[in-house]
């Protein structure tokens, strides 16, 4: 990789790349609902001179090189989050209560960086590269839609790569892990039935709100005594509601919750000892409980070759104090393991935050801000990744 002739082609493109940041900052969207930014996006690649399709609220588009070769994938997502901005920013959000407060604003804007930069050397490039601007990661998932959509074909995918902020990170640095890098994300639901009656006379009645209770308390050992502690997993339940009077006995509860996993076999098991230990204890109660599994987005697992890729140009690069391998994998959900079932890739971190800024505010946090200055590096990546795969030399 000529180092030097990347970070002079990055140069000419990042503050074109930070204008479309700060444009699309400035309106943030719901997922499936993200027609202005579908409408920016579109209008970038036109001035480049990228053809592309549409379809929902996503846009596939594509560099077809000068000689045939491999076809690799770049994807960012595009939503928002309902998050009010504070003020101060001079491009805050225009559109009251929605923020980009995960960064899928630098995403996009790193994409479009890159896609500039490679459009650019496309006479020289050795394949294809497919640009993936996809919706709604953040809520029901853009993902899975647009590989049923068959996005990953024609051409067909044969390796697809994927970024995200982490304010945790210095500015400059990358990360990732081989295997595992978020877990499977799933909504637990548990309807606790008992029998109503006057709280005087409990002798007469089945409480759903002390079995409900109890259920809680038990399923705290699914964790702790049913899994590995080598393993990984959460299970959480954020919301119980029941129960209409102070001196009215509930014959109701309905527990919401999340359970979150690293491999589909701890997926499965959990996911049926949930089912086998609320059913007991509500049985030993004289209740009855009904458990609803929504299943979410399945587990991210990196491909080992992909992986090594990005972290030997992380630290080619940057320089080996700049990558860093992630120990454990994060609880948090990510929709780019659709991607990653159906064809080899990768999916890894860069840094946003000073080294003077630390502590930084949180992803998803009306605080959280980026340093526009790891745009410019994840340009870089991106375009190195392709070159890489594609085997296009500068």
């Amino acid at each position: 990789m000529n180092r030097e002739e990347l970070v002079r082609l990055t140069n000419e493109n990042y503050e074109w790349a930070v204008q479309q940041r700060r444009a699309l900052h400035r309106i943030p969207e719901e997922g499936f609902s993200e027609f202005k930014t579908q409408k920016h996006i579109c209008e970038a690649l036109d001035e480049i001179g990228i053809p592309y399709t549409t379809e929902k609220t996503w846009v596939v588009a594509l560099i077809e090189g000068a000689k045939s070769g491999r076809t690799i994938a770049l994807r960012a997502e595009i939503d928002a989050l309902p998050v009010q901005e504070p003020k101060g920013c001079p491009f805050r959000s225009e559109h009251d209560g929605w923020m980009h407060a995960c960064g899928h604003d630098v995403h996009t804007a790193i994409q479009l960086g890159a896609a500039r930069t490679l459009f650019g050397l496309r006479d020289r490039l050795q394949g294809s590269v497919k640009l993936l601007f996809q919706p709604a990661e953040e809520t029901t998932g853009g993902a899975l839609p647009m590989v049923r959509a068959g996005v990953l074909e024609n051409p067909h995918v044969d390796a697809c790569y994927g970024l995200h902020l982490q304010p945790y990170l210095p500015l400059g640095t990358v990360e990732t892990r081989v295997g595992t890098l978020n877990a499977a994300t799933d909504e637990i639901i548990i309807d606790v039935r008992g029998r109503s009656g006057h709280a005087a006379y409990p002798e007469n009645s089945v409480d759903a709100i002390v079995c409900a209770a109890q259920i809680v308390t038990a399923l705290q050992t699914l964790v702790s005594r049913n899994i590995s502690p080598l393993s990984n997993a959460v299970l959480t339940f954020g919301t119980i509601s029941g129960g209409r009077a102070s001196n009215v006995i509930c014959n109701n509860v309905r527990l919401f919750g999340t359970l979150r996993t690293v491999d589909s076999k701890l997926r499965l098991y959990a996911q049926r000892r949930i089912r086998e230990i609320s059913q007991g204890v509500a049985l030993a109660f004289g209740a009855t409980a009904e458990v609803e599994v929504r299943e979410g987005y399945s587990a991210l697992v990196n491909r080992e070759r992909e992986t090594n890729l990005v972290l030997d140009l992380a630290r080619e690069l940057y320089g080996r104090g700049h990558m860093k391998v992630k120990e454990a994998p994060s609880m948090g959900g990510e929709d780019f393991s659709y991607f990653l079932e159906e064809c080899p890739g990768a999916f890894y971190h860069i840094g946003c935050t000073p080294l003077d800024h630390f502590p930084a505010p949180a992803l998803h946090s009306p605080q959280f801000q980026a340093d526009e200055r790891c745009i410019h590096q994840g340009m870089m990546m991106q375009t190195a990744i392709v070159l890489t795969e594609t085997g296009t030399q500068l």
